[in-house]
Parts: structure tokens; C-alpha cells; sequence
């Protein structure tokens, strides 16, 4: 049943001496009547007290056994830990004194009204501790919770719109990606996708159902044998993939399956014709035990528990390792400000075939895990770093931003959570956005002003390509570093199908492109993007300087973006895309000179307008 326990039997023994102190006071009082009542009432009397004498052990069993069946409840529910700092722990004891206070007409015996007392400090204490760990007192600490890996303080009240090189800063964080790693298979379609592949095997859809899906990144290689008996050998290069295992439909389907779950099923992020059930990886066939639908010991939560794990723990799904070996992950959660405060202090991995546990600091994580940080309170951390700028009390909302809700995406091959950071009152635009570390939970600010989500979706969808096709509908707007261009990228659906590509800058909300595939989308994307560069890119108020020749210093390609050093011009960065000028292409020789065109002005970079060899 697990350690947990524990704490239902100990409050049941505090509930049953209470109890056991008002059968006892009631002996003493009969007792009494007995010695002072007359001759002729002593047989009725007495008569009635062996009556009563008899039904002590029957009453107090029942009511011990009522204690410690709603504490059982709570735990097996909830499965609350051992330490003090758990509110849980205080509301159960709570339950045991309320419980143990006797009826009015037993009130003035003294254990009750020690009990009643007793209940009423810790339902009072129980009320000055949340108060104590909530942001009205403590919202420094609370805002602080997210650990940071710049000031983005100073640049969020800095008057300048860029303080520093912000698109080098994203550029290092976020690397640019290629079309064919792009995840294009949004959650929804990846869940109809995997129900497909169910639905092949009849036999499994009358006892199991998809788990929840989890993204990860891959590299590996690994043979497996799907759900019709076919072989295939699985090759990863830090593909993306989505994972979900299959649960159990119910109690008795976990009974009738001698409680194993057979498969999981892989979906391609990228590929929606890619959709694997593994029933077997290397020649073993898989035998999944600990699940989150399996019950008793094997229910997953449960099993950390009994594993001795008692802190406070937060399922984060299945990942499966580079050769095929399935895993469930959970946080280790701890807190820092009373009983609130909540912050990730380590991993538990779990096998989900054997139930070995294993726990991990967040530093020593095994590579192949991406994903620690529980969505739900990473958004948490981010809101109240970014709310309680100021304090809690900030009624002019002075520099007071709010999370646009949380996109998983991947820079320099690690998984980040994106939030885009909007003013308050400001629904449509960005003030600058937030990339936390899925493993670690440090974030780093990016002051960049720029659309949100809704806002590019809304543009593809009005694309005159997407245009044509009213059933079209566009999903999930996910943002990308596209050749040195912060871009979002859609796929259009229809029923529940990919039938389109679309793409929109994050800076410049006419900067559109659409099509029926990746490459098509992506060149209109490009053109849109040349067409804006002529029309708005060049500063109104800067010098034209045609054809001059400067000497390379430098030169530093992300994707398809190519960054030049003049030494003549050491303070600015200048830059070409080659889609737009497709000589920076071959211009890669340090120290010789070349041929440029540009208009000079104050900004930081500079967009070339023409470059060629001297």
C-alpha cells in the first residue's frame, strides 16, 4: 500500500484516543450514577451500563474505521508526501480533530474542547501560512523563482528599443532549421494519425486507448516489429517524433491483460507518413507495466511513492531513449516560499517495463530526456516573474507583461519552452518573448517587438493562396529561426489532414507565404520578404553609399542569413540573405575586397542591397 499510509494510521490512532477518552469519561459518569442512585434504580440502572459497556468496542471501531477510511482516501488519491511543509498533511489532521470533537450534549468533557481547541490552531496556523506563502508578502521571492540568464529586467525598462545585438542574441539561442527538420504535425494531427494506426488492430482498440503524446528529440537507431507482425530498422538523427504509450481502457481491461500494455506508437513531428505501433524493439517484445492507467502498485505515481520518492512530483510523460527503450519522466518539485513557491529541483526516470527508478539532479539528466519542466509551471514561473515586476500592488500595470501561453521548440538541440510577452492591454503584439529550458528551466529574455501566434495565423489564413480553399484552417503558429529570420510557421489544415504550408515573419505582419508544400511556401515566403525589404527595410533618413569597397573581416553564415565585418565599418554588423542576393554565396574569403551597396544610418545592422567580388 506504500508509506504514505503511515499517515492514516497515525491519525487514526489520534482520532480513536480522543474518542476513547469520551467512552472513558462516560464509564466514570455511570459509575457515578450508579453510587448515588437509590436502591430501586439500581437494577434498571445497571442493566442499562452492561448495555452500554457492550457497545463500546462495536462504537469505537466504527468510528476509527470512518477516520481511517476518508484519510485513506485522501492518500490513495492523492498521494500526499510525508513533509510538513504539505498543506495536505495539516488538512488531514485538521479532518482527524473535527472528526474526534464530540456531540453538543458531550461538550463539557475536557478532551473534546482540547480537541475542538486544537482544531481551530491549525485551521488558523493552516490559514497564516498560506498567507505567509502567497505574493502579497512574499512577491520578490516569487518572481525570482525562474532563474534568468540575462538581465531581462534592464532591457524590459531600458527607453531604447535594443540595448544590445538582440537578433545575434536569438540567433545563438534558437539555430536556424532546416524544412525537412521543421515540425509540421501539430499534437491534433498527430493523435488522428496514431488512432489510424490503432485502428488496424482491432483487437488492441477493444482494450487499450493513446496515451497522452509526448515531443521529444531523437538520435538513434533501433529495429522494431509493429502491431501487423512487419519489420522495420529506425534510423534518428535529431529527429523530432511524437510518443504516446497505450493505456489501459479500464480496470478490468488492465486485469483481463494481466496488467501489461504491449506497444507504443511513434508519429514523425515531421513527417505525417511516418507512424509506427512498436510492439517489439531489437527482437524483445515489449511488456509496459507501470502506466499511468495500470492500478494498485503498478499505477506509476504510486510506484514512485512506494519507491520512496515523497516529495512532490509532477508527471511530465513517456520519452524513449536512443534505442527504442520506453521511460516515463517525472519532476521532482520542492518549495521555496513556505508552502507555495513551487521549483523543479530534479528528475525521477522511470522504466516503464522493470519499475526501476532512478532520480537525477536536473545538471545530470540523461541526454536523452528532453522535456523536465512541467508545461503548466513553467507558464506559472513566467507569469509571476513578469506580473510582479514591480510588486504585486502595480495598478498602473508600469511595464507589467503576460505569457501568451507556451510553444515547445529547439535551439542548438535542446527543447525550450516559447512565450511570447505582451503589455498588458496590448492583445495583438509582442513587447519581446521568453525561451526557458525544458531540462534546466533557465530562461533567457529576447527584447523584440514583433506579432503573436494569433496574429500570424490570421495572416496565413488570409493569404491569397489559403485564400482560395475556404474549408482550409490554419493550426498552430510555432515560431522558427529561418535562415537568420525570426518566422512562424503553420500548417493548413483540412479535415485534420496537411494540406499546406504557411509562413509569416514575426516582425513584419505582411511579410506572408503560402503554398502546398514546404519549398513552395517558403519562396513566397522569401519573395514577400524581398518585396518588404525594398519597399520599408531601408532607414528614410540614412546616406545611400553605392558600390563602395570594403575589406572582409569577418563573415558568419545562420542558414541562409550571411553576416559580414567590414573592417572600415568595425561598430556595424551587415547582412544578406541568399535567396535575396545569391552571390553571398560565394563570398567567403577573409581580407578581400568587395563591392558593396547599402544605405548607412544609425541602426546596429545594416541589410546590404548589393554585394559583389572586386
Amino acid at each position: 500500500m506504500g508509506t504514505y499510509i503511515s499517515i492514516s494510521v497515525v491519525l487514526t490512532i489520534v482520532g480513536a484516543i480522543c474518542h476513547f477518552a469520551d467512552y472513558f469519561s462516560e464509564i466514570l459518569s455511570w459509575k457515578k450514577k450508579l453510587t448515588t442512585a437509590r436502591e430501586w434504580q439500581i437494577a434498571e440502572l445497571q442493566k442499562e451500563y452492561t448495555s452500554f459497556k457492550k457497545s463500546i468496542p462495536l462504537k469505537m471501531a466504527l468510528k476509527a474505521a470512518t477516520i481511517f477510511a476518508l484519510l485513506m482516501s485522501i492518500n490513495w488519491l492523492f498521494t500526499p508526501s510525508l513533509q510538513l511543509d504539505r498543506p495536505i498533511i495539516w488538512a488531514e489532521l485538521l479532518l482527524t480533530l473535527i472528526i474526534s470533537i464530540p456531540s453538543i450534549r458531550n461538550f463539557e468533557i475536557k478532551a473534546h474542547k482540547i480537541a475542538a481547541l486544537a482544531a481551530g490552531v491549525v485551521a488558523i496556523g493552516m490559514f497564516i501560512t498560506q498567507i505567509i506563502s502567497g505574493q502579497w508578502i512574499n512577491a520578490n521571492k516569487h518572481r525570482t523563482l525562474l532563474e534568468m540568464s540575462n538581465d531581462d529586467y534592464g532591457l524590459i525598462m531600458a527607453q531604447d528599443t535594443i540595448t544590445i545585438n538582440q537578433d545575434s542574441l536569438f540567433n545563438e539561442g534558437i539555430s536556424p532549421v532546416s524544412l525537412e527538420k521543421m515540425r509540421t504535425v501539430s499534437p491534433e494531427v498527430a493523435r488522428v494519425l496514431a488512432e489510424a494506426v490503432m485502428g488496424q488492430i482491432p483487437a488492441f482498440g477493444s482494450q487499450y486507448e493513446i496515451g497522452e503524446l509526448s515531443l521529444q528529440s531523437i538520435t538513434g537507431s533501433f529495429d522494431i516489429t509493429d502491431g501487423l507482425g512487419k519489420n522495420y530498422h529506425l534510423s534518428f538523427d535529431n529527429d523530432f517524433i511524437y510518443v504516446a504509450p497505450l493505456e489501459f481502457r479500464s480496470f478490468w481491461k488492465w486485469r483481463q491483460t494481466n496488467g501489461t500494455s504491449p506497444a507504443y506508437i511513434i508519429v514523425s513531428a515531421t513527417n505525417e507518413n511516418l507512424v509506427y505501433m512498436v510492439t517489439a524493439v531489437n527482437g524483445q517484445a515489449l511488456e509496459m507495466r507501470y502506466l499511468q492507467s495500470a492500478c494498485f502498485s503498478h499505477q506509476l505515481r504510486r510506484h514512485v511513492r512506494r519507491s520512496g520518492f515523497m516529495d512532490k512530483i509532477e508527471d511530465t510523460g513517456i520519452q524513449i531513449d536512443g534505442n527504442g527503450r520506453p521511460y516515463n519522466i517525472f519532476a521532482q518539485i520542492d518549495n521555496q516560499i513556505g508552502w507555495s513557491g513551487d521549483k523543479v529541483i530534479g528528475s525521477i526516470v522511470i522504466d516503464m517495463q522493470t519499475g526501476e527508478v532512478k532520480s537525477y539532479d536536473l545538471d545530470e539528466t540523461p541526454d536523452f530526456i528532453d522535456v523536465v519542466q512541467p508545461q503548466k509551471l513553467t507558464e506559472e514561473l513566467i507569469y509571476k516573474r513578469y506580473d510582479l515586476i514591480h510588486g504585486y500592488i502595480n495598478w498602473s500595470d508600469q511595464d507589467r507583461l503576460h505569457p501568451n501561453g507556451l510553444q515547445v521548440v529547439y535551439g542548438q538541440k535542446e527543447c525550450c519552452y516559447y512565450a511570447g510577452l505582451t503589455s498588458v492591454g496590448n492583445d495583438a503584439s509582442t513587447s519581446g518573448f521568453v525561451l526557458v529550458n525544458a531540462k534546466t528551466g533557465i530562461g533567457t529574455f529576447y527584447k523584440m517587438s514583433g506579432i503573436d501566434e494569433t496574429r500570424a495565423e490570421g495572416a496565413i489564413q488570409a493569404n491569397e493562396w489559403t485564400a482560395k480553399y475556404p474549408s482550409y484552417e490554419v493550426g498552430n503558429a510555432v515560431m522558427y529561426n529561418i535562415g537568420g529570420l525570426q518566422t512562424y510557421y503553420a500548417p493548413i489544415i483540412s479535415g485534420r489532414k496537411i494540406v499546406g504550408h504557411g509562413f509569416c515573419s514575426v516582425k513584419n505582419v505582411n511579410v506572408v507565404g503560402a503554398g502546398k508544400t514546404k519549398e513552395e511556401a517558403y519562396a513566397a515566403y522569401i519573395q514577400s520578404y524581398q518585396m518588404s525589404l525594398q519597399q520599408t527595410a531601408l532607414p528614410s533618413d540614412g546616406n545611400d553609399m553605392n558600390g563602395q569597397i570594403l575589406t572582409i573581416k569577418k563573415i558568419r553564415q545562420e542558414g541562409s542569413r550571411y553576416n559580414f565585418l567590414f573592417e572600415e565599418y568595425e561598430d556595424k554588423t551587415f547582412y544578406a540573405f541568399s535567396e535575396i542576393i545569391s552571390e553571398v554565396r560565394w563570398i567567403d574569403e577573409l581580407g578581400s575586397k568587395v563591392i558593396v551597396s547599402f544605405r548607412m544610418s544609425e541602426d546596429y545592422e545594416i541589410p546590404i542591397q548589393k554585394i559583389e567580388k572586386q
